[in-house]
């Protein structure tokens, strides 16, 4: 299926027609420094949420190396790892798992581990050489990207056959002998295309003396990503298999002498369009696995010197999705179905007096949405998602609504847009289904927003503010009283944030990017109020052969984090159209944010401060043939 054909969201044509001028006019400022032919302008969503997109441009000349690259610098969010060495943007420690409301797509296919309810602490730091570009929706985007509800969507679109014809091989060394080998090929004619992606990565990093105990964060990855292609049908296979040292384990109040975690993903997937591509269906299955060990020099929690906890899962999505358009409204309503099962024993087997408290779930969606044309220049949408989860054994079945209402003023040179949101959390299955600790009596998470965004556009400027205030009732939050059960706080969670950007484009593919952005965190609990200040500076030029980029990221105010200047370089050197050679330094003065994380927490509280972001310097070559 050429991209060409891929059709937008009738919502997405009805804004694009309403605002012709601005986008015309800024589609011209950026054609000017950008790429003809970027697929993100395609694909990009503006009435979906508050969107951030990376480019292909931007990917290749910041020289992304991983998804980490990216998030590292996102407004309102900044990279993390929980204690066990996974990606987990909003960890708490010693939470292990705080990001289940952050969902991550691999093009239409939501990748999802059952136990997290989210595939982001496996997908978070994915290697980006087979990737076009990145989109990331926050503020509680639209219900037609998945199944259950979401905080943020982060998309990412694999590259296509009719772009990247041929066959190109990767080869990358860095610091502390890590390395990465990677190939792709791809090919297409009239009825047909392809691609085909494979890569495997060893990442080491320092290690670290706690209480006598050497610890590790060291990792190895290999995936797989291929598709095909033909008229209206798409078949995709994506496989992931990670193994990584689990850093300082899962159990807060001892240090291990050895931990390993290794996690197992393959994702099949069918899409198919008809009726002008007004009508589309996806059926999706997944099988993820894994298994988690630690060792001990003396007893932990239970009287255990050895933990060993493993989990299998399926699940299976069915999306069937149809856009209409009647007079002024543009409709868009899908029928969802998600099934899921999962077995997972607690720490060292589940004792028979002790048994997993539910071990299948369905989820029943339905929902729709209606973009009205008010004026020649006024958008409004309406969006209700009704749910159904269904859950086996004694577990309740919890009905859910989810609501979410936006309006969007555009002008020539200015554009306004209004986001209001109800959404609910059903807990996922660490949480309640547990053995031991799992808690089946917990409610649904209910999150209130309120956003707005402004940008406004000149000559070779674009200017940006985007600020907002959420409420949660029923935050989770854990009872180290009662070894770490989850629990519904009985204080709201409240969040008021703001973000300023501003890029200027210059000569003839240089750009400047500026960022600053502001959390403020009421948390129920002993942390009450938390102040979060980041910025950013950001320069991206060509000169003759050499791409240049430079980055300085600054955190500040984050609990149990320090301050962090984090300045990252590189250059790119096209030797000639086919052979390129790069080198790159990330937090090159070894000055980045740092974060700490508990240990002997039950008996005397401690804490290891590590850099989230470690120095690294890399130097690659790519080839295409």
């Amino acid at each position: 299926m050429k991209i060409s054909k891929i059709s937008k969201s009738v919502a997405i044509l009805v804004l694009l027609t309403i605002t012709s001028a601005y986008a015309e006019d800024l589609d011209l400022l950026l054609d000017k420094y950008k790429s003809e032919s970027e697929l993100s302008k395609k694909t990009k969503d503006e009435n979906a949420g508050h969107v951030i997109v990376f480019t292909r441009d931007d990917l290749e000349r910041m020289q992304v190396e991983t998804l980490k690259d990216v998030l590292k610098s996102l407004r309102l969010f900044r990279y993390l790892e929980n204690r066990v060495g996974e990606p987990d943007l909003l960890n708490i420690d010693p939470v292990l798992y705080s990001s289940k409301s952050i969902r991550i797509y691999l093009n239409d296919n939501e990748l999802v581990i059952p136990i997290t309810g989210s595939g982001f602490l496996m997908f978070g730091n994915i290697d980006m050489d087979f990737i076009d570009h990145v989109e990331v929706y926050e503020g509680f985007p639209s219900f037609e990207f998945g199944v259950e509800p979401a905080m943020a969507v982060i998309r990412l679109y694999s590259k296509v056959a009719e772009r990247d014809s041929g066959t190109r091989l990767k080869v990358l060394g860095a610091s502390r002998g890590s390395h990465k080998e990677n190939i792709y090929t791809a090919g297409f004619d009239e009825e047909l295309s392809y691609f085909v992606y494979a890569n495997q990565s060893q990442n080491n990093q320092k290690k670290y003396e706690v209480a006598g105990q050497s610890v590790a964060r060291d990792g190895t990855m290999k995936n797989f990503y291929g598709s095909l292609s033909k008229k209206n049908y798409k078949f995709e296979l994506n496989a992931m298999q990670t193994k990584h040292d689990a850093f300082l384990g899962m159990i807060p109040d001892e240090v291990p002498h050895d931990t390993d975690m290794k996690r197992d993903f393959i994702n099949a997937s069918l899409s198919s369009k008809f009726q002008d591509n007004t009508l589309s269906c996806n059926l999706s299955y997944i099988h993820a696995s894994g298994d988690y060990s630690a060792d001990y020099d003396k007893p932990t929690l239970g009287n255990l010197k050895s933990t060993e906890q493993e989990y299998d899962s399926d699940v299976l999505t069915a999306i069937v999705q149809k856009k209409l358009q009647y007079k002024m409204h543009a409709l868009s309503f899908g029928l969802q179905y998600r099934y899921k099962d999962f077995i997972f024993d607690d720490i060292n087997g589940v004792p028979s007096n002790s048994k997993q408290k539910y071990d299948k779930e369905s989820i029943y969606s339905i929902f729709i949405e209606d973009s009205i044309l008010l004026q020649e220049n006024s958008l409004i949408g309406i969006s209700l998602m009704q749910q159904l989860y269904d859950r086996n054994k004694d577990m309740q079945d919890e009905t859910v609504t989810q609501w979410r209402l936006s309006y969007i003023y555009s002008s020539q040179h200015f554009i306004a847009k209004t986001f209001l949101s109800h959404q609910e959390f059903i807990p996922e299955p660490f949480m309640t289904a547990g053995a031991h600790i799992g808690n089946p009596d917990l409610n649904p998470e209910k999150y209130l927003a309120l956003s707005q965004e402004f940008s406004y556009k000149e000559k070779n400027t674009l200017s940006k503010l985007t600020f907002g205030y959420g409420n949660t009732k029923g935050f989770l939050v854990a009872n180290f009283k009662k070894r770490g059960k989850v629990e519904n706080s009985q204080d709201d969670l409240k969040l008021i944030f703001g973000a300023i950007e501003f890029s200027y484009f210059f000569r003839k593919k240089d750009k400047l990017e500026l960022q600053a952005d502001y959390e403020y965190l009421d948390v129920p609990g002993d942390r009450k109020s938390l102040n979060h200040f980041n910025y950013l500076v950001r320069m991206v030029n060509t000169v003759d052969k050499f791409d240049i980029f430079n980055e300085l990221v600054i955190n500040s105010g984050y609990e149990n984090l320090d301050t962090g200047y984090d300045y990252s370089a590189g250059v790119k050197y096209r030797a000639t159209a086919d052979l390129h050679f790069a080198l790159k330094g990330e937090n090159i003065f070894d000055t980045g944010m740092t974060r700490k994380y508990y240990y002997h927490l039950l008996s005397q509280p401690k804490q290891l401060e590590v850099p989230v972001i470690e120095q690294k310097f890399m130097l690659s070559m790519e080839y295409l043939f």
